[in-house]
């Protein structure tokens, strides 16, 4: 299932770029991780990503790439939502960007950058 338009899948960091893409992202904000722990190989994906931060709850993924797929339909279902936050979340990032101290004011829309 293709993704909606602006959400896209990427590496979790632009200096791994022959990992497998792991991270559905849109305007730069990361909605849904997706990692393979390290003692059992499982792969778990981190829904909401923006709002819990890393370490948040997530689901257990029966493969990679069942885990991409079940990614892509929760990012279609919520597709209005993620929206809304990831404009939150841009809207703060341009306020801080514009003038650093605004950042001692302002609140981050989840209780953290996002």
């Amino acid at each position: 299932m293709p993704l909606p338009p602006d959400f896209y899948w990427t590496t979790r960091s632009a200096s791994l770029p022959n990992d497998a893409p792991t991270v559905i992202a849109c305007s730069g904000v990361w909605v849904v991780s997706m990692a393979q722990r390290v003692g059992d190989g499982i792969w778990i994906a981190s829904l909401d990503r923006h709002r819990h931060g890393p370490g948040g709850p997530f689901p257990w993924c029966t493969s990679y790439e069942q885990g991409r797929a079940g990614a892509e339909i929760w990012v279609t279902r919520h597709e209005a939502r993620l929206r809304e936050d990831v404009a939150k979340i841009s809207a703060y990032r341009e306020a801080v960007r514009a003038n650093r101290l605004a950042g001692l004011h302002l609140k981050p829309p989840f209780g953290w950058e996002g």
